[in-house]
């Protein structure tokens, strides 16, 4: 992938290297952005974006005339649109620290910035999912009537799916749904006898990205950016969000590239006057980004407390 991130005043290989430690470090934090549609849209084109969504048509039922040509249908689409904005970090660094920590060249900094700003972009799209797709409360529950009992297991995952292909969800290659989901549910889920069945022999050369495997035509992915609502329960239970969803349910914008996030460090400059002594470089991070759910049909939010939650 080409890389869009700038420094200023270091060599070209050391501003390769920074591009590579930050991108790697930042990639390992979007586990959200594992089943999005990609929108690229040129630059100078505005900062809105918009996807088009078709909508299906009635099923043709009755038998034309013979010899007539029956009226035509028209074609419906729904417009879903976001405005892309820019996100941003960074810290200063002093001259006093560069000449005596053995982390030589910021390279801990870059790499402490890859973080924030992958937790920032998975925040982001976990945020847009919470709130923007179909709820599905546990054993049918209301929220506030959820107890430390109430966990997730397969039958949870059975509805959620028949929900999916009810609502006629597109699947990702193979025929399957993702699932993101927190490590404390996962933890409940990996003990259901149902998962247990389903995983037994699974190939360790298959979990990849984060994935812990599959049940229900369902592939599990494994976050610690948890979504949860704290109290929500009754007896102030914390619930849990598994998001549970088909292809092409939620998109995010790339204007030329630019959905990744840059990675800027800074060396003092003859010219800067905001830094006359050259006592600090900076190291920071932007990204102009939109996250949007496309279909709230195609994205179901699983709620259940967690055995091993704040409960």
């Amino acid at each position: 992938m080409a890389s869009n991130n700038l420094t200023t005043g270091l060599t070209d290989h050391m501003s390769t290297f920074y591009d590579k430690v930050f991108l790697e470090r930042a990639k390992l934090m979007l586990v959200h952005a594992v089943g999005a549609q990609v929108k690229k849209i040129k630059r100078n084109m505005g900062k809105t974006v918009q996807w088009n969504r078709m909508t299906p048509l009635a099923v043709a039922t009755s038998a034309i005339t013979e010899g007539t040509t029956p009226s035509a249908v028209a074609m419906s689409t729904t417009a879903v649109s976001a405005a892309a904005a820019q996100y941003a970090n960074y810290t200063q660094t002093s001259d006093l620290y560069e000449l005596t920590s053995i982390d030589e060249g910021l390279k801990e900094e870059v790499d402490i910035m890859g973080q924030n700003a992958g937790e920032t972009i998975d925040t982001l799209i976990r945020d847009e999912l919470d709130g923007g797709g179909t709820a599905q409360i546990v054993n049918s529950l209301a929220l506030t009537a959820v107890t430390a009992t109430d966990i997730i297991d397969g039958v949870e995952i059975r509805k959620a799916v028949r929900t999916l292909k009810l609502n006629k969800a597109p699947t990702f290659e193979g025929g399957l749904y993702y699932g993101i989901i927190s490590v404390t549910v996962a933890a409940d889920l990996r003990g259901d006898s149902e998962w247990l069945d389903a995983n037994r022999y699974v190939n360790a050369e298959l979990i990849k990205n984060g994935e812990i495997g599959r049940l229900h035509g369902v592939k599990f992915f494994e976050t610690n950016n948890e979504m949860v609502s704290a109290d929500a329960g009754s007896g102030n239970v914390d619930i849990y969000t598994t998001f549970v969803f088909g292809k092409h349910a939620y998109g995010i914008v790339d204007i030329e590239g630019q959905s990744e996030p840059k990675i800027l460090v800074k060396n003092p400059s003859a010219g800067d006057t905001s830094n006359p002594l050259d006592l600090y470089s900076t190291v920071g991070w932007k990204v102009l980004f939109v996250a949007k759910v496309l279909n709230s049909a195609w994205v179901i939010e699983l709620k259940t407390a967690a055995t091993m939650g704040s409960n």
